[in-house]
């Protein structure tokens, strides 16, 4: 099972589209909407220090607030709508968008990272995975 895990988040990261920042948007929301407090503190510390995602990007999403950039701000909210909706978002979620910049391919690498995200924050749930010492100034608890 870690296999297809690994191969999952290995082929995202790789084929996505996306930049590092935006790839840490996608997963940073997919894990609110999930719950998933190891991979709120993992995506909120991966994005500000490694990745250099605004901390008030990862804070905004940690808060379900409106992020200030306009175009992740889009990408936050259709991979919170694709994970929300359990892959049935509106058509107004697709054209709000595909308006923002993004193409269809995009939406075909949100649906992967949901499907990889679900996967590692299911993992995490179930078997508590405790916080990593690096990770615990970023930890989370849903508002």
């Amino acid at each position: 099972m870690l296999d297809d895990y690994v191969a999952a988040y290995n082929s995202f990261r790789a084929n996505s589209g996306f930049t590092p920042q935006e790839q840490e948007v996608v997963f940073l929301s997919i894990a609110y909407v999930n719950n998933c407090t190891y991979c709120m503190a993992a995506h909120s510390f991966v994005g500000d220090n490694m990745t250099h995602v605004p901390v008030e990007v990862t804070d905004a999403i940690r808060s379900n607030s409106d992020i200030p950039d306009v175009k992740l701000k889009a990408l936050s909210l259709f991979a919170k709508s694709v994970t929300m909706n359990r892959g049935l978002p509106t058509e107004t979620d697709i054209e709000n968008f595909l308006s923002a910049g993004y193409t269809q391919n995009h939406i075909l690498a949100v649906i992967s990272g949901v499907g990889v995200k679900t996967m590692s924050n299911y993992f995490n749930h179930i078997f508590n995975t405790p916080i990593d010492d690096a990770f615990k100034g970023r930890v989370w608890e849903k508002n």
